[in-house]
């Protein structure tokens, strides 16, 4: 696994990724199915993580379409086969995002969800999936801006979290808001961008507030390199996101996730 990618994998990050899913799967749904029918197609997924957009993917192609699944987690990929073991249409491999050894031209769809802001080359991630892709084929890109969430009455804390993880991203050459530039950086890599759009869950009760909670406290954990005070100002700032959490008069704001769908030139 990437130095860079600071979150839990495999079946410790599994009630996060069922959460990440419950948030925002409809919404990928929605914007994979948006263009041309997706039966029949070949599927590329980097990034693919526990599988649940990948089982859904391999649903919507059908028998005479498949899904290849590529992460850089051995134990990411083992719960993604677990989930999709009886699909005969799928495929994981264990490879780099920014460097398959899978042929060009192999694919007609390319998807990738919260992949580029965990990696410091985010344009390289870009180019190699446009060279995976076949003449007319299609990008779609998901990625959050980590640092839109809100609180309403506002918690001063939560721009602290902001402010760390901005920290935490710079360390490792990373953008955890590179949502705010993906149509940009879409089109340096070569293709035409047909659909842009963005989506930001509300909630005021239920499992969805605990997201950013769960997922600073992972990073929290595994991020080594922080000091002492910095690992209790981070302590401190969960402790008041918690509070806002566990009380239904207070309604939280998620991460933005943009989604940007573009294509390679047609021969």
């Amino acid at each position: 696994m990437s130095d860079s990618y600071l979150l839990d994998v495999g079946e410790d990050a599994a009630d996060r990724l069922t959460l990440v899913q419950a948030i925002y799967g409809q919404t990928s749904q929605r914007g994979l199915s948006a263009g041309a029918p997706l039966a029949g197609l070949r599927v590329l997924e980097l990034a693919c993580g526990t599988g649940s957009m990948t089982r859904w993917l391999a649903e919507q192609v059908g028998p005479s379409g498949s899904v290849t699944g590529i992460d850089a987690s051995d134990a990411q990929l083992s719960v993604a086969a677990e989930r999709c073991r009886d699909l005969p249409n799928v495929r994981f491999l264990r490879m780099d995002a920014a460097d398959t050894d899978l042929p060009p031209s192999s694919f007609d769809l390319v998807y990738a969800r919260l992949l580029l802001m965990h990696v410091p080359e985010p344009l390289r991630v870009l180019l190699h999936a446009h060279e995976l892709l076949a003449p007319g084929g299609v990008l779609v890109s998901e990625e959050a801006a980590v640092d839109s969430t809100f609180t309403d009455p506002p918690v001063p804390e939560q721009g602290e979290l902001h402010a760390l993880a901005n920290q935490m991203a710079r360390e490792r050459g990373c953008d955890y808001n590179v949502a705010r530039r993906l149509g940009s950086l879409v089109r340096a890599a070569g293709f035409t961008v047909h659909g842009v759009s963005a989506h930001q869950p509300v909630a005021v009760r239920g499992a969805a507030k605990r997201l950013e909670v769960a997922s600073f406290g992972e990073a929290l954990q595994r991020w080594r390199t922080a000091s002492d005070e910095t690992r209790a100002a981070g302590e401190r700032v969960l402790a008041a996101l918690q509070r806002a959490v566990d009380d239904e008069e207070t309604t939280y704001g998620l991460s933005m996730m943009m989604q940007v769908r573009g294509e390679k030139a047609r021969a």
